[in-house]
């Protein structure tokens, strides 16, 4: 007598038991789910965007993921790790230490530019790897915790800035804030707000330049904070 597996007696296939039929969604993760987010242009990333392309229920992916501006903070996340994964600072060198990361940080969002616009904050803890040595290179010069964490905020907001400001130059021709100042200046006297106007005229907000006045700015502050500090 002869004994037959459930398989065999279903008509199944050798080799199939397990896989997933037709139409039927993936199970699903954080991590797929993350990754049907990146193949989507962000602005049309949506959690309903992400089921549809993993043939899920919206719910589902709301299990994992609270909304769309999280999604989004997500894939940014994983982009720039993507690009600051094996950034190495210089941490006893605290001056060119804030150089290296601000101009990586700077490089990288513009790689990524269709990100980069949603992007204002430094994402979760794949991106903090590069900040941590930054503050490693705070502590070691004798900055305390705060004044570490407040330069790191400082120098953060200003490459995000400065990268934001390109990006929205690029994409419009020139700042939207530009174009509005513009617009009013249009409609004053051509006395008016002299200062404004040849600020506006003369001025590049944009480009590598521009981030090295912040960053020579915040260097020379930090280290002027330093020095009045007691030394013990």
């Amino acid at each position: 007598m002869t004994t037959s597996s459930p398989a065999a007696g279903s008509g199944a296939k050798p080799g199939t038991a397990g896989r997933r039929g037709p139409g039927r969604p993936p199970r699903l993760s954080r991590e797929l789910i993350l990754e049907a987010a990146a193949e989507i242009e962000p602005e049309a990333l949506t959690l309903q965007a992400v089921a549809d392309r993993l043939n899920a229920d919206r719910k589902a992916i709301s299990y994992y993921v609270a909304g769309r501006d999280e999604l989004l903070a997500l894939v940014a996340e994983r982009a720039l790790v993507a690009e600051l994964v094996r950034l190495v600072l210089p941490v006893g060198d605290w001056p060119e230490a804030i150089r290296v990361f601000a101009r990586s940080l700077r490089e990288a969002l513009m790689r990524r530019s269709s990100l980069a616009l949603y992007v204002t904050r430094l994402p979760g803890a794949g991106v903090l790897a590069p900040a941590d040595q930054l503050l490693q290179a705070f502590l070691n010069a004798g900055f305390d915790a705060d004044a570490a964490g407040r330069g790191l905020t400082l120098i953060s907001a200003a490459v995000f800035e400065d990268a934001r400001t390109a990006l929205l130059a690029d994409r419009f021709g020139e700042h939207p804030t530009q174009a509005d100042v513009r617009r009013i200046l249009g409609e004053l006297p051509d006395e008016a707000l002299p200062a404004i106007r040849r600020v506006y005229s003369e001025s590049q907000s944009s480009g590598q330049d521009g981030l090295d006045f912040y960053l020579e700015t915040i260097i020379a502050g930090l280290g002027r904070w330093l020095e009045q500090q007691p030394r013990g």
